[in-house]
């Protein structure tokens, strides 16, 4: 008997904690203005004030979305979102209201970022999959048009300067969990000139 209860005030005690415990924001992005902040929670794109307050539920889905990213101009989200049953982009406009999907493929896309407020660029395994483990940088529009490939190499996580000349992306296809690899498949940060 004095287990069972030692067991039960155990139960009692993990449960109090539990639901004490803060909950778990991912993906954080503030607005370019600094004034709005959106992440994810649950599986669903919130926004809330930047200095705190009562948050805004964006998306309700029964598919997993995340990696919220506020446009240039701060009127639109960038997000991943499985509603498809793989990983595509889409964008919310950032007050709310209709998801719209911008890319169509059957495998996932990951990475994406903003070019300006008309243009995302992107990593996707669309054409060397079997080759290489590597993906590829593509960009696509905020109308939704055809994706195309940015360039004739390989890399990942494809990010623009501001002035849209350079693009810094990364190569290498070692998992993050060898940390202490050193060889020619390390991860390392390229930068293209675009212009040349």
């Amino acid at each position: 008997m004095k287990q069972f209860l030692t067991l039960i005030a155990c139960l009692l005690v993990t449960v109090i904690v539990a639901q004490t415990e803060k909950p778990l924001l991912r993906h954080p992005s503030l607005s370019p203005d600094g004034t709005r902040m959106a992440f994810s929670f649950q599986g669903d794109i919130w926004t809330a004030n930047a200095n705190g307050g009562q948050a805004r539920r964006l998306t309700l889905h029964e598919s997993y979305e995340s990696d919220p990213q506020w446009s240039p101009d701060g009127s639109t989200l960038l997000i991943i979102g499985t509603r498809y049953g793989n990983s595509d982009l889409f964008t919310i406009p950032a007050k709310g209201g209709q998801v719209t999907r911008l890319t169509h493929f059957s495998g996932s896309d990951a990475s994406p970022r903003w070019i300006d407020n008309e243009s995302i660029v992107f990593s996707s395994n669309r054409m060397y999959r079997a080759v290489e483990r590597m993906g590829e940088m593509y960009s696509v529009g905020t109308d939704g048009t055809t994706p195309y490939r940015m360039t004739d190499f390989l890399g990942n996580a494809p990010v623009i300067s501001p002035d849209g000349r350079y693009n810094a992306f990364e190569r290498g296809n070692c998992r993050i969990t060898r940390e202490a690899y050193q060889g020619p498949a390390n991860r390392d940060i390229w930068l293209y000139d675009l212009q040349n």
